[in-house]
């Protein structure tokens, strides 16, 4: 993720000076480039995993996207045409699938049920450290040092990553050892309960043991006929939407509306994405105490005002919210607002499905952020 984020406040300066493009076409090659990273994860998501998951070596697999998340930086940082730089961001995109796959396998695989809301917590921290810290240092070094320092962070960042994973153990896998049961009794409310839950009735246990073996076209109409996994996709899908608008429209807004630079950009992308850090590990803890009905119907409640706000300056209907000092403060509020409400709708669909389903919900999302920067492109 901090790969992903720190390219957002450099592309103005990248398209327009290194590579030579017109003003007028940074929004769109903004919008393609960005895309290009959902559309690959979309793509490679589940090749990735399924031979991830058959080879077993985890340590290898990632080391692998390590390497190549290191050659498409240098890549992206040497490129001086457009056709280079789109070469650079598939390499960097690919190497990041595996990584990302590969990640929160690892995670699944190790976590009791019952604590999938903690673990996401600890998921979110690091998103939100890496989402927020790409853009913010990337402003902060390409204001004070230039261009080549700001990518030096990036080198640093993964060589450090590079050291650091083959210094960790990796754990044996006993592949034959049987999976642990999830606790009778445990969590029986109905936000609670499997998706698929197996039959109560013995005679259904011998008899239609395939309803909760079901494979292949089956297993995906029994999966959408639940309403609770719709409604969490939906939910699942609003979420990466909001969350993608910002790449795409933060940066050339505040440098339409308020001339400001990549510092302010990389700033405010901290304070969007900076509250994760704090409070994802709480909210964790509340979904998995009371579910999440509650904490995301709330979240989705309050964003409603909170994205009108954010409409405001800049906005020559508003006259009184157009004034560049007015109308940055509305708009460092509202975007700060934000990262602290979207905080209650971290894991929404998740935490409603078990371990075998969550590669579903990360397909969905990559999907869904592909989907919402073309929306906010034509809008």
């Amino acid at each position: 993720m901090y790969l992903y984020g720190f390219i957002v406040p450099l592309l103005p300066f990248v398209l327009e000076h290194r590579l030579g493009l017109d003003p007028s076409l940074t929004q769109r090659i903004s919008t393609a480039l960005l895309s290009q990273t959902a559309l690959v994860m979309v793509v490679a998501s589940p090749l990735i995993g399924y031979h991830a998951d058959r080879s077993g070596a985890k340590r290898a697999w990632l080391l692998f996207g390590l390497a190549g998340a290191l050659l498409g930086s240098l890549i992206l940082a040497m490129a001086t045409s457009l056709w280079t730089f789109f070469t650079g961001r598939l390499v960097q995109s690919l190497a990041s699938t595996g990584l990302w796959v590969v990640g929160l396998a690892t995670l699944a695989d190790n976590v009791p049920a019952g604590d999938l809301g903690k673990m996401y917590g600890f998921v979110t921290i690091a998103i939100g450290v890496g989402t927020s810290g790409g853009p913010l240092v990337a402003g902060v070094l390409f204001d004070v040092g230039g261009y080549w320092v700001a990518w030096s962070s990036v080198l640093f960042v993964i060589v450090f990553d590079v050291i650091l994973r083959c210094l960790m153990l990796e754990r044996s896998r006993d592949t034959g050892g049987p999976v642990p049961a999830e606790r009778d009794g445990q969590d029986s409310e109905p936000e609670r309960e499997a998706l698929l839950p197996p039959s109560a009735n013995p005679e259904q246990q011998t008899s239609g043991q395939a309803v909760s073996e079901k494979t292949g076209v089956q297993f995906y109409l029994c999966l959408c006929s639940n309403g609770r996994f719709i409604g969490g996709v939906v939910s699942y899908f609003c979420f990466a939407v909001l969350t993608a608008s910002f790449d795409t429209t933060l940066p050339l807004h505040v440098r339409d509306a308020f001339h400001w630079g990549s510092l302010p950009a990389g700033l405010l992308f901290a304070a969007f994405q900076g509250p994760a850090v704090f409070f994802s590990i709480p909210v964790g803890w509340l979904k998995d105490r009371v579910g999440t009905r509650y904490p995301t119907t709330i979240g989705f409640a309050l964003l409603v005002p909170l994205m009108w706000l954010i409409g405001v300056p800049g906005d020559k209907r508003f006259p009184w919210a157009s004034e560049e000092r007015i109308g940055s403060i509305i708009y460092s509020v509202a975007v700060t607002s934000i990262g602290i409400v979207i905080c209650l709708l971290n894991g929404v669909g998740m935490m409603e499905a078990t371990r075998k389903f969550f590669f579903f919900f990360f397909f969905f999302f990559f999907y869904d952020i592909n989907i919402g920067k073309w929306i906010i492109t034509f809008f």
